[in-house]
Parts: structure tokens; C-alpha cells; sequence
């Protein structure tokens, strides 16, 4: 449930670089544009229109983001330079629990309605309840998540990691759950130019903790490939 003015923090911390951000369908800016069909794919066709618009980016996602960059970097191998992906939800991938403690917090609070799905898992994620937000936009924002955590493409294999050519740093917080953090170090592990890195002190919000580190770890990318 975040927007792509959360990034604002770590492209302050990229002054040397040109920096171009979107909101996904039913998210923020693009709320307007949800539609109760939309699947994991078209989120994956839109990140691939996106940026190839621009002279072979760097690719940065964060959660859900993360998962439709790992995507589109198998799809088209030349799309971007390098990747970073912070905590990507793979759930296809074996040590993903059948059942993850936020999927299950939405699961239960969702029976309460969106809103009550969407407050959850502020809460849970933030640490503290929401605030400054109308019911109509939590009402939204709920139910775009439902509809993308309980989309069935969700948990089918996406990608075969051994096969991805693209370099990837694969980011996860020395805080997080157990199992982002254990994902993204696996990926980083069966991605052939892939590397993990840990964000000290960070939970799932690094992007708007440690903006700096994460800025780094884009840098770093950029290393990767040469350039």
C-alpha cells in the first residue's frame, strides 16, 4: 500500500542521476486506473513499456515492485542494465511459507471489508495505526490489495532464477521476516550475476528508512554492469 512519492527519499539521494517513477494500476496516482481483471502480467507489460522509453535503466523495485522488475528482467533480458529488488515475494519459490503472516492478517481482516484489510496491514507493517487517510482512500487501497494478494498467478512459477542474464543486487533488511529475508538471499544465490545485500537496521520499509543505503545498492548496480 505505498506510491512511488515514498522513493522521493532515495532519489534525493541520487542527485547525479535521472530518476523517473510510476504508480501502478489501482496505486496512487493510477488509482483511477484499477480494474478487478488486472493480474500480475499486466503490471509486468507496464513496467516493460515504461522503461523502454529510457536508455537502458537501472530497474529498482520494492515488494510487490520487486517481483514485477525480477519479471520483466527474465522477459527481456536487455530492458535494463542491472536490477535492485528489495524483498520480492516469490511465493512460488519452495522455503515461501504456504501460509506468510501478512497474507493471512489480510485473509482474516479482509472479512471485515477493505478498509479493515487495508488498516491491518498498515498496522502490522508500520507498527502503528493509520493515519490521515479518508475511508474512501482506505476503502481503495484495500481492495486493490486483496485483489493482487489473492491474484492465482501470484504463487505459479514467474521465473526460473538460473537463467536470469541481467545483473541483480537482491536486498533484504537485517529486520525484515525470516522469510524476505531468506528469499532474497536464495534468489541472490541461483541468479548467475546476482548478489545480496543486507540493509542493516532495516525492516520492509528500508526504501523510507535507509533511503541513503538503498541508493547505494542502485550505484552499486550500475557498477555491476560496467557503467
Amino acid at each position: 500500500m505505498d506510491h512511488s512519492a515514498s522513493f522521493q527519499r532515495v532519489a534525493a539521494h541520487l542527485p547525479g542521476w535521472t530518476v523517473a517513477g510510476y504508480d501502478r494500476r489501482g496505486w496512487g496516482t493510477s488509482r483511477t486506473l484499477a480494474d478487478p481483471q488486472t493480474k500480475l502480467a499486466d503490471h509486468v507489460t507496464d513496467l516493460i513499456s515504461a522503461a523502454s522509453r529510457l536508455p537502458k535503466p537501472i530497474v529498482a523495485g520494492h515488494s510487490y515492485g520487486a517481483l514485477v522488475a525480477l519479471i520483466a528482467a527474465a522477459q527481456h533480458p536487455r530492458l535494463s542494465r542491472a536490477a535492485v529488488v528489495f524483498e520480492p515475494p516469490v511465493c512460488s519459490l519452495p522455503w515461501w511459507p504456504r501460509t506468510a503472516p501478512w497474507e493471512q492478517l489480510v485473509e482474516d481482516a479482509s472479512a471485515r471489508g477493505p478498509a479493515a484489510a487495508a488498516r491491518a496491514l498498515h498496522e502490522a507493517v508500520v507498527g502503528r495505526p493509520t493515519t490521515g487517510q479518508t475511508d474512501e482512500e482506505l476503502e481503495a487501497a484495500g481492495t486493490a490489495l486483496i485483489r493482487e494478494m489473492t491474484d492465482p498467478t501470484l504463487s505459479l512459477p514467474s521465473i526460473d532464477p538460473t537463467t536470469l542474464t541481467t545483473p541483480v543486487i537482491t536486498a533484504s533488511g537485517s529486520r525484515s521476516l525470516k522469510h524476505h529475508r531468506q528469499t532474497a538471499l536464495h534468489l541472490a544465490n541461483l541468479i548467475p550475476a546476482g548478489r545480496h545485500a543486507s540493509i542493516d537496521g532495516a525492516d520492509h520499509l528500508a526504501h523510507v528508512t535507509h533511503p541513503q543505503a538503498l541508493a547505494a545498492l542502485i550505484e552499486q548496480a550500475a557498477a555491476m554492469d560496467g557503467g
